[in-house]
Order: structure tokens, then C-alpha cells, then sequence
């Protein structure tokens, strides 16, 4: 490569090339290796500039050429040719700048400092040796897309799990890329949980077990629908849930205390005839509106009748099962999961006071999951995708989720295109970013927090993503900012439902063509002609008055023309 080095400051090093012979693209890895040497640097390309010519050789040449007392007719000729020609050429040289990332060798190591010379070779990094260098491999690979040069593109199954934030403007494809990484996870044997706000996920391959045997035909999705086929008892629910949802709803402090004091009786009751071999008595939420209305929680009046109303809101959800059969067991439907599948949670008909409450529900029956995996033994840990968490979860939640993710064996993906939305704290903990889109400075700056990389990286790199792609940087590329292609899921409805008015037509045959409107003429008229209207604003077309509008009557006769104002 005809690459040659302009200057380094600091870990920037700007590199000189011809982009007719070399094309280069932001985002590609290169080699500079001392000639004759054994060391080298690899450097990342962050961004493109034009060649700016240094203003004292310019003078120079200028001064040359001028002074032609000292040069003979020849040689002034020949300069004058050379430097034309010379000219000509640098016009067409661009500066690529880069960052030093690494030390080369086998494997890279952490960049000391050192630069080399400028007398170096310069060579492209292929896809192998950065395969070799940044991504791991356990026998968990993870197919997720191509590289810049169409190599099949994997992550480590392991390296992905706990922590990951996806996002990108609206429409650049994060909910794409999260999709591509449920259904890898599926087919390499993950169980999942999503919550679906905005039905993104339930056109996936649906889960297929035969009905006589039980044996898993297709891993896929089990489609459950918050107040549809899925509702809960109070003792599935919670109880810090359910104060959740009725605190939502509004329920006063007292009030509340009164009620967590006598549900919390009675469900240590019902734990007890467990223990003691019996089936408790079901409870639903039409139970405790008949306690409230018998006076059961409080001796006021006004205490039973804030909690009955509250229960109420919260039996409208629909989310609340009103007998033992209607209620559907999470546990047993991660059952049907647990060696590969996910479970679509839909809370897209929910309220936005309701989906706090139900999701912190089934939040702690995820928790309880993994816990009963951890003291079995098992350690078949789900992976759960929250589609604009923010829009249904308290920070406090997330924050929990975060922290204890480590020790519950839990994988969390924060998928989101408002990442301000997610807490400081969320963004320093993520072990994964998958970037795509962001060209606006306050969603840069926000991300940068995380510290996986410096600003400027980030900065150039996200709003210079093009369709499709995708900035990975993590675990999964060992802190190495990679940027790939996320792969085409062909034959996969993966589109949301979006509501249209207008739907696409067929164009009728023989139709003319559509105009484009002519931009309308003044009308000049005769002034006190008939068809002068009485009272008209005109504007005299004469160089004194024009561009100033007068009145004028009908009746009065002129030679003058005036043009008409609408």
C-alpha cells in the first residue's frame, strides 16, 4: 500500500494515501510495521480529510518562479512544469486519521507509546488476524452478521451474557439486531424472556412441540399476552408488586400499609398449609375487594375504601386471574423454554400505570427462576430483552436488575433509541455496547459515560454508520471497537405492526404523469379598465413606486399599467 506517515500527536496518527489507489474506509484496521524492524503498531481509522498544502512551500515556489533574473529560460520552464504537475497530483491525496489502538504481534498488546519511524510498511488487517486477536471462542459462536470485507461475523455466546445496551436512532435497526441476537441465542439452546411493547417480536418462528410425545419440534417464541392468555393469582403476583401497581393507581401511604399488613398474613398462611402438605385456598384480587368492602384491612371507612377502588383500577387491567384455572404458572411455561425458546411477554394493551406493576411481577418470578436454578444446580439462567425499559420500569428496578444480574445468573438487553432514558450507573456497568446510528451530540455524550472507549472514537464512528451496520465494543470484541454488517434474516417477519391510513396502490394504467405546480404569474392589467375591481390594492409598476401598493378607483382612467396583488 502506498500509505505513507504525515505526523502522530499523541495516539493520533494522520497517514497520507491516494484514495484512487487505496481505498480505505473509517472503521478499518492497518498495520504500520518499521521496514527491516520487528515492531509495529495497529492503528483504526476514525475519519477523512483533505490535503492541506503547507502555505510555506507554496511561498516558496511562488518566490521561485517570480525571480526569474537567477533562473535561466530552461530550468524556469521545467520548474514551472514540475510543480504544476506536482500540484496536480497532491490534489488528489486525502488524509486518513487513526487511532493506535494496540501493539503489534502475536497476540497485540497494550500501546506503551512507542511510535515507529517514517520508514514503515503499511498493510491492511485482515478479518482473521482480528478474529484471532479480538474475539474469543468457546464453542458458543454466535452469528450475528459480516464483517466490512463479507466475512461471517461471531461473538462468544459467554462473553455476550449479563450487561448489554442496544441502541440507535429511530428506524436505524436496533430492534433488527436484537432480533438477530434472540434468535442465535435460541438456536444455540438459550432460554429467553421479552418484554414487547410494541408487538416487535411476536411474528417470529412460534415454539412447536408434539403434542403426544413432548418432544421439542422447533425452538421459537411462545407468544403470551398480558390480560389475554396470561394472568396471575395474588400469590403469583407479589405482594411488592401489587403495592407496586396500586401505589401507581394511587393509593395513599396509610393505606398501603394497612393493605401489605394483611396480605402479607395471609400469604405466610398460605406458605405454611404448603409446608404442611395442603393446597391453600386460591386468592384472587375479587377476594380482597370483598375484604375491603367488609371492612377487613382497617377500621376506617376511608382507608378500606382507598384500597377497595385501587383494587378495582387494578381488576380492569385484566391482568388478574379470577379463578385457579384461568391462571397461567411462568414456571411452567419457562419449562417449555428452558432448553432453547423465548417467552414474548406482550404488554402493548396495558396501561402505562399497569405495565410498572406486572413487569416488576414477573421481574421477581424471573428472580425466584434463577435462584431455583442455582440451588438445583442447573444453571439454565434466561437471557431477557427489555424493549424501552424506561417507559415501564422504575430506575431503582434496572438498577437492581444490573447489579444483582452478576449473582442471579440473569443476561439483560436494554434496547432502547431514547439512551438518556438509562441511568449513569446502567451505562459504567454494561459489559457489551452495540451501537448503531446516533448522530446527535447529547445521545454521544451520554453513552461516552460508559467508558469503553474515548469520545472521539465513539463520536466519528456512530455517525458514520451506514444502514445496517452496527458498532460493536465489549466483551464480545475484547474492548476492541469493531464495525460490522448485522445479518439479513431472510423469509422472517421481523417487521412491528405499524398502523398505516394509506396502503400502497397499484398505479393506474394510462394515468398522465403529475405535473409539478407552475409558480403563479402577476397579472398586469390596464388601470380603470372594467375588469379593474373598486378599491384593488396595485402595485405601479413604475421605478419610483415599485414595491409599494397603492389603492386606486375603477373609474379613474391611466395610461400606467399596474400589476394585480392576490
Amino acid at each position: 500500500m502506498s500509505i505513507q506517515v504525515h505526523q502522530v500527536k499523541g495516539d493520533i496518527i494522520e497517514l497520507i494515501f491516494n484514495p484512487r489507489e487505496d481505498d480505505l474506509r473509517v472503521g478499518e484496521n492497518l498495520c504500520i510495521m518499521e521496514r527491516g524492524g520487528h515492531r509495529g503498531i495497529i492503528v483504526q481509522i476514525i475519519e477523512f480529510r483533505m490535503v492541506t498544502y503547507p502555505s510555506l512551500i507554496q511561498e516558496q515556489i511562488r518566490l521561485v518562479l517570480e525571480d526569474t533574473d537567477m533562473l535561466s529560460p530552461e530550468l524556469l520552464h521545467s520548474l514551472a512544469e514540475a510543480s504544476s504537475l506536482e500540484l496536480a497530483a497532491m490534489k488528489n491525496l486525502n488524509i486518513a486519521v487513526a487511532k493506535i489502538r494496540k501493539l503489534a504481534g502475536t497476540p497485540w498488546d497494550r500501546w506503551d507509546g512507542w511510535i515507529p519511524t517514517r520508514d514503515v510498511e503499511i498493510s491492511r488487517v485482515n478479518d482473521q488476524e482480528l478474529f484471532a486477536n479480538c474475539i474469543s471462542n468457546q464453542g458458543n459462536l454466535l452469528h450475528i452478521g459480516q464483517t466490512l470485507y463479507g466475512e461471517p461475523f461471531y461473538i462468544e455466546g459467554q462473553d455476550l451474557e449479563k450487561v448489554n445496551i442496544i441502541t440507535g436512532v429511530k428506524g436505524s435497526g436496533k430492534s433488527y439486531l436484537s432480533k438477530v441476537l434472540l434468535l442465535q441465542l435460541i438456536e444455540q439452546g438459550a432460554p429467553c424472556v421479552v418484554f414487547d411493547i410494541n408487538k416487535e417480536y411476536i411474528h417470529l418462528p412460534r415454539h412447536e412441540v408434539d403434542p403426544v410425545t413432548g418432544q421439542v419440534l422447533r425452538r421459537g417464541i411462545i407468544h403470551l399476552k398480558a390480560g389475554g392468555n396470561l394472568k396471575l393469582g395474588i400469590r403469583q403476583f407479589g405482594l411488592s408488586p401489587l403495592l407496586t401497581m396500586l401505589t401507581k393507581f394511587g393509593l395513599p401511604e396509610v393505606s398501603a400499609m394497612y393493605l401489605e399488613n394483611r396480605v402479607f398474613t395471609i400469604l405466610e398462611e398460605a406458605k405454611q398449609m404448603e409446608a404442611a402438605g395442603r393446597k391453600p385456598p386460591f386468592l384472587s384480587i375479587r377476594h380482597l375487594i370483598q375484604m375491603a368492602e367488609a371492612g377487613e384491612f382497617s377500621t376506617s371507612e376511608v382507608v378500606n375504601g382507598a384500597i377497595r377502588s385501587r383494587l378495582e383500577s387494578a381488576r380492569n387491567t385484566g391482568v388478574f386471574a379470577s379463578t385457579e384455572k384461568e391462571a397461567i404458572s411462568l414456571r411452567q411455561q419457562y419449562q417449555a423454554i428452558r432448553e432453547g425458546g423465548a417467552l414474548i411477554i406482550d404488554v402493548s394493551d396495558l396501561t402505562n400505570l399497569a405495565r410498572f406493576g406486572f413487569v416488576q411481577a414477573i421481574i421477581d418470578m424471573i428472580k425466584d427462576i434463577c435462584e431455583e436454578e442455582i440451588a438445583l444446580g442447573t444453571e439454565r439462567f434466561p437471557f431477557v430483552f427489555f424493549e424501552e425499559a424506561h417507559l415501564y420500569i422504575s430506575k431503582n428496578t434496572i438498577g437492581y436488575i444490573v447489579t444483582r444480574s452478576r449473582h442471579l445468573g440473569i443476561t439483560s438487553f436494554f434496547v432502547t433509541n431514547m439512551i438518556a432514558g438509562l441511568d449513569e450507573s446502567v451505562l459504567r456497568q454494561a459489559d457489551n455496547l452495540f451501537l448503531l446510528y446516533l448522530p446527535f451530540d447529547d445521545d454521544v455524550k451520554h453513552i461516552s459515560k460508559s467508558a469503553m472507549t474515548d469520545k472521539e472514537t465513539m463520536a466519528s464512528f456512530v455517525r458514520r454508520l451506514r444502514s445496517h451496520h452496527c458498532l460493536a465494543l465489549g466483551n464480545v470484541t475484547s474492548q476492541y471497537p469493531v464495525i460490522f454488517k448485522v445479518q439479513y434474516l431472510e423469509g422472517i417477519h421481523t417487521a412491528g405492526e405499524t398502523k398505516y391510513f394509506f396502503k400502497p396502490r397499484e398505479p393506474r394504467e394510462g394515468r398522465p404523469p403529475l405535473k409539478r405546480p407552475q409558480p403563479q404569474l402577476p397579472l398586469t392589467i390596464p388601470l380603470g379598465s372594467r375588469e379593474t375591481p373598486s378599491r384593488t390594492r396595485l402595485k405601479i409598476q413604475e421605478s419610483g413606486t415599485k414595491g409599494r401598493g397603492e389603492f386606486h378607483d375603477s373609474g379613474k382612467e391611466t395610461a400606467q399599467q399596474a400589476t394585480l396583488f392576490e
